[in-house]
Order: structure tokens, then sequence, then C-alpha cells
């Protein structure tokens, strides 16, 4: 499990800790985050990894399971 994985599980798990979610698990579809939840997790990520999500970013297909959205945050940190 990469660093960025460990974060987003943690995000998850204060946010929906009745959801088990597995690294490739489309966390939409597991009720695990809504459309206000989302927005914040952005606004996390951004600030916690200082980086910034575009537009194509959101309709990546990586970008709605743990395991995506890490390699996601890795290739925009230059990992």
């Amino acid at each position: 499990m990469t660093d960025h994985s460990a974060w987003l599980f943690d995000w998850f798990r204060q946010r929906a800790a009745h959801i088990t979610l597995a690294p490739d698990d489309n966390y939409f579809n597991a009720g695990a985050i809504d459309s206000f939840g989302v927005i914040e997790l952005i606004e996390d990520m951004e600030r916690a990894f200082s980086v910034r999500f575009s537009q194509d970013d959101f309709q990546d297909r990586r970008f709605s399971s743990v395991a995506g959205l890490a390699a996601l945050l890795a290739e925009k940190m230059g990992a």
C-alpha cells in the first residue's frame, strides 16, 4: 500500500466507517461518498498533497477507486 492509498483509506474511514472498501472498489457505487463528499475529498487531497486536479482528472476512470486515485496522485506529484 502506498502512502497515497493509506491517506485515502484513512479519509474514507473517517467519513464512512461503516463501509469497507477494497483498493479497486468504486467508492461512489459503494456509497462511501456523495457529490458533496467528492468536493471535500478533492479539496482535502489538493491541500494535503499540494496538487491541483483538472476537469480531465475527474473524467479519468481511475478517479473512482482508491487504487486509481492513488495512482493519479502519484502522477501529479511526479512519483
